[in-house]
């Protein structure tokens, strides 16, 4: 199997130069992690969250950084893929954890794609396997039950170097966290939450759902500050009163999610 990139809608050879980076960042990725975590305790317990938001966009110009979409938007680039013959997709071990040493949840949910793929079966060949499309169909659905964020991330902030749909959690994720106490690590998604209020049995179902906050029960019924929202749709597929639904974004500008991809792909 060739590496593969996203270029202008398609799916092209990706060069040498970047599957060198990749399969570099792969190899070091849990040092990475390990040095990145400790420096962002260290200011943390400072207080020098200044320093933090200086250091985040400096080194969101080389480090990986990702877009949150919802799971159906990540089963159709599963689709996609698979229809362009391109299947390219293996599952491994949340790097967060490893590097950590941490556990929580699910530990198989690094799920490496295209160019990204062939980087992490080679740096981990005992740890990394390929799922077919319908087996990476069947683990998104159920990181999505598990309430897990499906995020597809980038080298270089370039659209066309998306590797992998990283699904994160709260309390290990290092990438998640990091952008919480800085921000710039993690991006909104093509789509946004559209609440009716007037069919929310107000189960607060979507407050423990939402890793950004932007949910919260006011008078027994629930609402949204859409200025939170990522646009995961964690919230949406478990609202008892099924008074949610997910919108395209207002001013949303394509970042690493392939939309022409996925919209170009065969039927």
């Amino acid at each position: 199997m060739s590496y593969h990139k996203v270029k202008n809608g398609k799916l092209v050879p990706a060069g040498r130069f970047q599957v060198l980076v990749d399969n570099f960042y792969a190899r070091n990725e849990p040092m990475i992690i390990r040095v990145l975590d400790a420096i962002t305790r260290f200011f943390v317990k400072l207080k020098a969250r200044p320093v933090l938001w200086v250091l985040s966009r400096l080194m969101g110009t080389v480090l990986p950084t990702g877009e949150v979409v919802t799971t159906g938007r990540a089963l159709r680039f599963v689709d996609a893929v698979s229809r362009l013959d391109r299947v390219e997709i293996a599952v491994g071990p949340c790097m967060c954890q490893k590097a950590l040493g941490k556990r929580s949840g699910t530990y198989m949910k690094d799920m490496v794609i295209l160019y990204g793929a062939e980087a992490y079966k080679a740096a981990y060949p005992a740890e990394y396997r390929d799922l077919s499309a319908g087996e990476a169909k069947e683990a998104l659905l159920a990181f999505e039950k598990e309430g897990l964020i499906p995020t597809f991330y980038s080298c270089l902030r370039s659209s066309g170097w998306i590797y992998a749909i990283c699904n994160c959690e709260g309390k290990i994720c290092f990438p998640f966290r990091a952008h919480q106490a800085a921000g710039a690590v993690m991006h909104r998604g093509p789509d946004v939450v559209a609440l009716n209020r007037e069919d929310c049995t107000g189960c607060g179902t979507c407050v423990e759902r939402c890793h950004f906050g932007a949910n919260r029960l006011v008078g027994g019924t629930s609402e949204v500050d859409l200025t939170k929202c990522y646009g995961c749709g964690l919230c949406v597929s478990t609202c008892a009163g099924h008074a949610r639904k997910m919108a395209e974004r207002s001013g949303y500008s394509p970042r690493y999610y392939p939309i022409d991809l996925v919209a170009g792909a065969p039927a």
